[in-house]
């Protein structure tokens, strides 16, 4: 009789390799512009970005004449994931 609690190394290796896989696949699913969530995730920082570059333009343009002398505020950088 074969004792079902052996570890089959074989078996480890290739569920291993399918998870791995899989996992890599929906990685790929999510930054994919060509499917709906990763279309959807790649305008949402796009528009995150353009929103906080008007957002700094418009602060920048609303200073007073005077204010150009002052150290201006930093360009807020670009959100990285």
């Amino acid at each position: 009789m074969v004792d079902q609690d052996a570890p089959d190394p074989q078996f480890d290796a290739v569920t291993a390799r399918l998870l791995r896989r899989e996992a890599l696949r929906r990685a790929a699913e999510g930054l994919s512009t060509m499917t709906g969530p990763g279309l959807e995730n790649a305008l949402a920082r796009i528009s995150t970005e353009v929103t906080e570059e008007a957002v700094y333009k418009r602060a920048a343009a609303a200073r007073p004449p005077g204010y150009a002398d002052a150290a201006p505020d930093p360009k807020p950088t670009a959100r990285q994931e």
